[in-house]
C-alpha cells in the first residue's frame, strides 16, 4: 500500500489539530492555576493587612501620647529645652567644623 501526499497531509493535519487541542488545554489549566494563586495571594495579603492594623493603630496612638508627653515637658521646662537645644545646636557645629577642616581638597586624576 502506497503512502500518498493527501494521506501524509491528512496525517499532518490531525496531528497539528491534536496539538491545538493539547494547546488550548494547557492554556486553560495555566489561567486556572494563575487565578487560583491570584486571590490567594490576594487572601493572605488581606489577612495580613487585617493583623497589622489594630498594631499600627496602636503605634501611632502611643507616639502620638509621647508626642504630647514631650511637648508638655518642654513647655513645662522652657529654659532647660531652650538650653539642652542651644547645647546640641553647638556641639553639631563645632563637630561640622573639625571634620571640615580635617578633610584635604579632593584630587582629580588629571592633577
Amino acid at each position: 500500500m502506497a503512502v500518498t501526499t493527501d494521506d501524509i497531509k491528512a496525517s499532518v493535519s490531525k496531528d497539528i489539530a491534536a496539538l491545538q487541542q493539547e494547546v488550548s488545554r494547557l492554556q486553560k489549566m495555566i489561567s486556572a492555576q494563575g487565578a487560583e494563586a491570584y486571590y490567594e495571594v490576594r487572601e493572605r495579603a488581606g489577612k495580613a493587612y487585617d493583623d497589622a492594623l489594630p498594631r499600627a493603630k496602636g503605634a501611632v496612638a502611643q507616639i502620638r501620647a509621647e508626642g504630647v508627653a514631650a511637648a508638655g515637658a518642654a513647655r513645662e521646662h522652657a529654659a532647660a529645652t531652650t538650653t539642652a537645644l542651644a547645647v546640641a545646636a553647638a556641639m553639631g557645629f563645632l563637630a561640622g567644623y573639625l571634620l571640615s577642616g580635617s578633610q584635604q581638597p579632593p584630587r582629580h586624576w588629571w592633577q
